[in-house]
């Protein structure tokens, strides 16, 4: 692959943006949204005999001025709503589209499924540290997060570079759990069982998670674990223009996750924290005479120094991370075996200057260097640098501007050699034209640079009797990709009050080199790997609601939500036709009803999501895929008892639709072929005790 050169000349949007500001539209909340302007809210706190739950108010003060807007998912809220994972919490967010378990060859039923506004996924963090799943998409640390185990969760939905979120514009950063009180021990136990059977297709679900945690004077102290069982007897129908055909595919997986952390608190500004994560992944499926074999180990290690007085903060981060990932596939007629390796060590710096309530100053550095060993191909090793700075200046009483900009340098070599730096500005700026209304701005160009596990060739084989067929590819990596060059606009106008409110976003991205799924034929088979496209656009419209009624003195409290996410992504190829992105819906929409009724200490949560049926071409193909339209319901019911005791009854998949996948010829419309992956519906049920 050609060499290209570091290049420091910057664009004239690069010099625009660093000069020019423009008018704003508001920051988006749908929780809480941060500011400096915004009134201080105190709401009054209910004690149970077992629980404690505080109102969430709809602003917080926060020392951080910047007007790039951050949305926060309280613990207190999770407990409410009887989240379960980290993606039940992110339903009531606008923006995400959530995957389906089970739903569709190329999906994901955990947080590497997960889409924002029609692009990529969203970058995950926690406690401020980048986490990733294996070598190639494997499972996520963040799937194996609890709510027992989080704080909060802090949404940054707009670029940041502060957060290195200029290309993907949504960053999650889940923070820990701090010990609740000054007890020596204390913590949660829960365990849940879980069964759905209708004609052949079954599934049954266990967990038990245990959190811990304590103080001991300067020392804080944690362990949470977790072990899940998912066994999964499903059934694919598959069609062609001369005979349809069924198949049943066993599934058994099983994941387990231990992540102790101590802090130890130097004084009263100063504190140093250790924190490791281990998991385990491992499924084997059956499918006909295919037996499937997929596992991850990964270990990590965080250590970090902090230092906070009023606004000004140092951070000092180190880690440390392996993870081995392993596929295997046998047949009689194909035998395929991957073990892939990453290793990576990185360090980095943040910092944080309030100079007074006006101005502020956040800065940086980073850097990390990790290699990737394949059996199947060469390593590859991989020198990520960066540096930042980002300033706020609240120049009147209503309004506030954040210009910011990050420098990366990437060196890449082994399977890929390529060497690369790029520039990256930000500007943003909100106005509060009074209490409720806000308006807010945010424009930015960025570079994305295609991660490790993109560029290998390797392929993964997919399963079912269609396999390596058009509907249902094998999947693989591409070492040619080049990284993507993005110019985003996003605006929104909202109206917040403590009760709730609704904001409207419009957002556009203009992408050169756009990175896109594309299916080909390689041999016998078809298989689908990342491939740059000459230019793509993106852009929709979001309106999301919320309404809270806060706790009456009879003890009622509910809360309303929904979102309707358009979006319309178009490719143009290197011959300057235009056609949709196949996988993208042009809109998505979901609503959420949740209630509780302390003197019975109950809640409920009911959440709808809908997909429409659409139409796209297939790139460099004769066909069109139409994918049929979705709905999903999940319901949760919470009931606590004395003593610290609780019982919850999770049902997922209500009234779920199957996925359906048909590819018509363009010429005449008619079948070549089709899938159908049969949703099913499940209920979990779970046993809770508070020591």
């Amino acid at each position: 692959m050609k060499r290209i050169q570091p290049r420091w000349q910057l664009s004239a949007l690069s010099c625009a943006l660093l000069t020019f500001m423009s008018p704003t539209w508001a920051a988006d909340s749908i929780t809480n949204t941060i500011t400096d302007s915004a009134p201080e809210q105190t709401a009054p706190v209910q004690t149970l005999a077992t629980l404690k739950f505080k109102a969430t108010p709809a602003t917080v003060k926060d020392p951080d001025i910047s007007a790039v807007a951050k949305t926060i998912v309280t613990r207190e809220e999770m407990l409410q709503f009887g989240d379960q994972s980290v993606n039940d919490a992110l339903r009531r967010a606008a923006g995400f589209q959530m995957p389906t378990p089970g739903q569709g060859p190329r999906g994901g039923g955990g947080a590497s499924g997960m889409r924002f506004r029609g692009g990529g996924a969203p970058v995950f963090l926690i406690n401020g540290e980048a986490v990733q799943g294996g070598p190639r998409g494997g499972m996520s640390v963040v799937d194996s997060i609890t709510p027992d185990m989080i704080e909060r969760i802090e949404i940054t939905k707009q670029p940041s570079v502060a957060q290195a979120s200029v290309a993907s514009s949504a960053v999650i950063n889940i923070i820990l759990k701090q010990p609740l009180d000054h007890a020596r021990i204390s913590g949660t136990v829960r365990a849940g069982y879980g069964l759905a059977k209708s004609d052949q297709k079954e599934e049954q679900r266990k967990n038990i998670s245990v959190q811990a945690d304590g103080r001991d004077n300067a020392w804080l102290y944690s362990l949470s674990a977790n072990q899940m069982w998912n066994d999964t007897t499903s059934i694919t129908q598959t069609q062609n223009s001369t005979e349809t055909r069924e198949q049943k595919r066993v599934t058994e997986r099983k994941s387990q996750m231990v992540s102790p952390r101590v802090e130890y608190e130097l004084d009263d500004q100063q504190k140093l924290v250790a924190e490791l994560f281990y998991r385990n992944n491992e499924s084997n499926g059956v499918r006909g005479d295919q037996f499937q074999h997929d596992k991850n180990d990964s270990i990590r290690l965080n250590t970090r120094y902090e230092r906070k007085d009023k606004g000004n903060s140092d951070k000092i981060r180190l880690s440390v991370e392996q993870q081995n990932e392993t596929e295997s596939t046998r047949s009689p007629s194909f035998s395929s075996y991957t073990d892939e390796t990453v290793n990576e060590y990185g360090i980095a710096y943040d910092g944080v200057r309030k100079f007074n309530q006006n101005r502020q100053l956040k800065f940086g550095a980073d850097a990390r260097t990790n290699q990737l060993d394949s059996n199947v191909s060469q390593s590859l090793d991989e020198q990520l640098y960066a540096l930042y700075a980002e300033g706020s200046w609240k120049f009147t009483d209503r309004q506030t501007v954040t210009l910011g900009a990050r420098q990366e340098w990437i060196e890449r070599s082994g399977l890929v050699d390529y060497s690369d730096s790029h520039l990256s500005p930000v500007l943003a700026h909100r106005f509060d034209l009074d209490d409720h209304w806000s308006l807010q701005t945010n424009i930015s160009q960025a570079f994305r640079s295609p991660k490790a596990d993109r560029l290998l060739p390797t392929v993964s084989i997919s399963t079912d009797s269609d396999a390596g067929r058009l509907n249902n590819p094998d999947r693989g990596g591409n070492p040619n990709l080049r990284p993507e060059k993005i110019t985003a606009f996003e605006s929104t106008l909202g109206y917040n009050t403590p009760s709730g409110g609704i904001n409207i976003t419009a957002f556009q991205r203009e992408i050169d080199d756009y990175i896109e799924k594309v299916i080909r034929q390689e041999g016998t088979r078809f298989v689908e790997r990342p491939e740059n496209q000459n230019n793509a656009t993106t852009y929709g419209v979001e309106i999301a609601g919320r309404y809270a009624l806060k706790q009456t003195e009879n003890g009622h409290s509910f809360m309303l939500n929904g979102q309707l996410s358009t979006v319309r992504a178009k490719v143009e190829d290197a011959n300057h036709q235009e056609r949709m992105v196949s996988d993208v819906a042009p809109y998505t929409a979901s609503a959420g009803l949740s209630y509780n009724y302390q003197p019975w200490r109950i809640s409920t949560s009911v959440n709808l999501n809908y997909v429409p049926e659409f139409t796209r071409a297939l790139d460099n193909q004769p066909y069109d895929r139409t994918s049929n339209e979705r709905v999903n319901m999940d319901i949760s019911f919470t009931k606590r008892f004395n003593d610290g005791w609780a019982t919850s009854l999770n049902a997922r998949n209500i009234f779920s639709t199957d996925y359906k996948e048909r590819l018509s010829n363009q010429s005449d419309g008619s079948l070549y072929e089709s899938r159908v992956n049969q949703a099913i519906p499940s209920v979990l049920i779970s046993l809770e005790k508070k020591f």
